[in-house]
């Protein structure tokens, strides 16, 4: 039987309740130890891929679309189409800082499920030790991540209920990766077959509280660059915050899918906050 005090592992009887108590519990926990780590893994290289991508719609895309808007209004052909040179530089750097954003995003959420497990335990750790952790681990986490996204581009492309159905399958394989170190996404679609009406209903309540607040962080961006005169390094400077201003929704997800995973493990077998800490640290 689940302990009903342990940090992560949420016991059956208490149901969603218990699962959000243990998320705000976490975070009350762990904020200090996760504001870093994602700001330097997640923050950073969000800003620079929305400055980069806010950058070239001015410089590249808004021109181009306003002399074909100005060519069609006059019943002309455009002048002059896109600068192709232009474009293709802004494809690589734009490529190489989205592949660097992922190996960094992986080697976050490494240290990250290392620092709040320990730190869950009672145990010690320091900033350090989970970039370390995160360093021997980003590497393979980097490429069941690299598989799921494409499996989920793939999905949506061809219709929208594969990419939705192979997005709930694959939310605990970063977790089960970490923790089992066996075969991720098969195990984490296993996991979602054996338990899906749980499993779908603190992922849907996950998905609601994340999109709910994209939505407003994007309704803020946009009130601030319609009032901004410096189109260039308005559209900068406004990409940038609104990066920031992702930071507790990013923090939430992590926390969500952690306490699924951990709460789906006490359903399967005992286990604890200590015991998944010593899992941890065998796979190091």
């Amino acid at each position: 039987m689940s302990d009903p005090l342990d940090p992560l592992v949420n016991p059956a009887w208490t149901g969603i309740g218990g699962w959000f108590r243990r998320i705000t519990a976490m975070f009350q926990r762990s904020w200090k130890s996760l504001v870093p780590i994602f700001l330097l893994m997640h923050v950073i290289p969000s800003m620079a891929l929305a400055v980069v991508l806010a950058i070239g719609t001015e410089l590249i895309l808004r021109p181009w679309q306003e002399r074909v808007l100005a060519a069609g209004t006059a019943g002309e052909a455009p002048s002059a189409g896109l600068d192709i040179d232009l474009f293709r530089r802004f494809l690589v750097t734009y490529g190489l800082i989205l592949l660097i954003s992922f190996v960094l995003a992986a080697i976050g959420y490494a240290a990250s499920t290392y620092a709040v497990t320990r730190q869950a335990a009672g145990l010690t750790f320091s900033f350090g030790a989970a970039v370390e952790y995160g360093l021997r681990r980003c590497l393979g986490l980097f490429s069941w991540n690299l598989l799921v996204t494409l499996m989920m581009v793939l999905g949506a492309v061809f219709c929208l209920l594969p990419g939705v159905y192979i997005t709930l399958g694959a939310a605990l394989a970063g977790p089960v990766y970490l923790f089992e170190r066996r075969n991720p996404l098969g195990r984490s679609f296993t996991v979602l077959h054996r338990n899906f009406g749980r499993i779908l209903g603190r992922l849907a309540m996950t998905a609601v509280i994340v999109i709910g607040g994209s939505a407003a962080v994007s309704t803020a961006q946009n009130v601030r660059a319609a009032g901004e005169d410096a189109a260039l390094v308005g559209s900068g400077v406004v990409a940038a915050i609104g990066a920031l201003l992702q930071l507790p929704i990013s923090i939430f997800l992590f926390v969500a899918i952690l306490l699924t995973y951990a709460e789906q493990r006490g359903y399967e077998a005992y286990v604890s906050t200590g015991s998944l800490a010593a899992e941890l640290s065998s796979s190091r």
